[in-house]
């Protein structure tokens, strides 16, 4: 069964870039825009890995993640933060709420497969 990947970001080409490239390595993909819409998805399906960013409509990426780290059913599933916030201080935050990994944009796809290979080494 391959690994169930929940992507969550308001910028429609970055969640098509991703889907595309995850589904070319076996991975399950869903998009939510926003983090009111990921919540619920979240809630309703297991995910293995859920690729968040933080500034979005609705409900931040800040806020995702809390939820996320606060529920104890849902709290070990690992997070990337994938943000255009650059700059240390977002970066640290994005670590002290619980995010496995940290991305800026724009980013490689050798960013993207470093990150995915830290994740699923890490949970195995």
């Amino acid at each position: 069964m391959s690994k169930r990947i929940l992507i969550v970001d308001d910028e429609v080409v970055i969640r098509k870039f991703l889907k595309i490239h995850l589904n070319k390595l076996g991975y399950e993909v869903t998009e939510a825009e926003d983090g009111e819409k990921a919540i619920e998805k979240i809630g309703g399906g297991k995910f293995d890995l859920i690729i968040c960013d933080v500034m979005m409509p609705n409900k931040n990426g800040w806020e995702v993640i809390k939820e996320v780290k606060s529920n104890p059913e849902l709290n070990e599933i690992p997070i990337i933060l994938l943000t255009a916030k650059n700059d240390e201080v977002d970066m640290f935050k994005g670590y002290e709420l619980g995010a496995n990994y940290y991305m800026t944009k724009p980013f490689t796809k050798d960013q993207l497969l470093y990150g995915l290979k830290l994740m699923f080494e890490e949970a195995s």
